[in-house]
């Protein structure tokens, strides 16, 4: 009896890091640098929110420029690592394999950010960052992106033991 309370204990530590590594990455991801373009004082970082949903630079007066478009597969990126969290604290190995597969899937997408990015750049985008400017910058890993893939492998490690391990 004892040991069926053990397991019940380690079931519970394993959905409660699964939830945390899941959130984590996506806070992680999400609010912090993406994206870094450039070096010393022509460097420029994008979160993961405006890497994946656009955003805008208000010049002068009311005129405003476009500088990245909506990006499906950053959005992703940023929301299967928070799925595969909440569907890995969920009772049942089916749940578990999801989320393993979530996990997986999300690590893949973030280290793969800057690809993304440089693709759904407008003109102005690429320019206003040095891409098709004068300076040939390449698009960088950002610290946000790099934290939040560690933490969805993590979150794959703790999804594989619930799924692989666990009885």
């Amino acid at each position: 009896m004892a040991k069926k309370k053990k397991s019940n204990t380690q079931s519970l530590a394993v959905s409660g890091v699964s939830l945390l590594l899941g959130v984590l990455a996506f806070c992680l991801a999400g609010f912090l640098a993406a994206v870094a373009f450039g070096e010393g004082e022509n460097a420029y970082t994008a979160t993961g929110f405006s890497a994946a949903f656009g955003w805008k630079q208000n010049v002068v007066g009311d005129a405003t420029v476009t500088w990245s478009n909506f990006n499906i597969l950053i959005t992703l990126a940023l929301f299967l690592p928070l799925i595969g969290g909440v569907l890995g604290a969920l009772k049942g190995k089916l749940f578990a394999f999801i989320a393993l597969a979530a996990f997986v899937a999300g690590a893949v997408l973030l280290f793969l950010c800057p690809t993304f990015l440089e693709n759904s750049l407008t003109d102005a985008g690429k320019i206003g960052v040095g891409i098709g400017g004068l300076f040939g910058v390449e698009p960088a890993l950002g610290i946000g992106t790099i934290i939040a893939g560690v933490c969805s492998v993590l979150g794959a490690l703790a999804a594989a033991y619930k799924a692989f391990l666990m009885k």
